[in-house]
């Protein structure tokens, strides 16, 4: 999230966050809240279809 999820938002890119069973302690932090390019998915075989639904727009 912290190194990879925030900077892509800041950036003005859409980013999506997969969690994984370990995470390295320097990469925790909050999911943003309320920010409409942002998605949690729980796997990546949900990558497609949320890319798919953000094109359509």
């Amino acid at each position: 999230m912290k190194s990879d999820v925030l900077p892509a938002l800041q950036a003005g890119a859409w980013a999506a966050h997969i969690p994984y069973a370990v995470t390295w302690a320097h990469e925790l932090a909050d999911a943003p809240d309320n920010e409409p390019r942002f998605a949690a998915l729980e796997a990546i075989a949900e990558v497609p279809p949320w890319i798919d639904l953000r094109m359509a727009r």
